[in-house]
C-alpha cells in the first residue's frame, strides 16, 4: 500500500524557507530572499555570469544583436521601410482579370 503521510527526515529540503527537516506544505518560516542577476542583466554584461561560474568563464557566447540596443525589430522594420521606398518608384503591378 502506498504512504499517504510521507514523513521528513534530515535530508529533506524544504523549497520555501530551503531549510532541512521538513516538507514545503509544513513549513512555518518565511522565504529568505537570494539576490540573483535576471537573463537580462547576465547576457548584458557576461561578467556576471562569469562570476556564477566557477571557472569564470561564461557558458553562452553573446548573439550580436545583444550587443547593440538596436533589436532584431528594428532591423526587419527597417528592411520593410528600404522595400517600400524602393517600390514608390515603380509603377504598381497589374493584375490578371479572372472571368467566370
Amino acid at each position: 500500500t502506498g504512504n499517504s503521510n510521507p514523513v521528513a527526515n534530515a535530508n529533506t529540503v524544504c523549497q520555501r524557507c530551503l531549510g532541512k527537516g521538513h516538507f514545503t506544505f509544513d513549513c512555518k518560516f518565511t522565504r529568505p530572499y537570494v539576490s540573483r542577476p535576471s537573463r537580462t542583466e547576465l547576457l548584458e554584461k557576461p561578467s556576471l555570469l562569469a562570476k556564477l561560474r566557477k571557472d569564470g568563464q561564461p557558458s553562452i557566447e553573446l548573439p550580436e544583436e545583444f550587443k547593440t540596443k538596436a533589436g532584431t525589430a528594428n532591423k526587419i522594420l527597417e528592411d520593410k521601410e528600404r522595400k517600400r521606398e524602393n517600390e514608390k518608384g515603380k509603377p504598381p503591378k497589374k493584375r490578371a482579370r479572372k472571368y467566370v
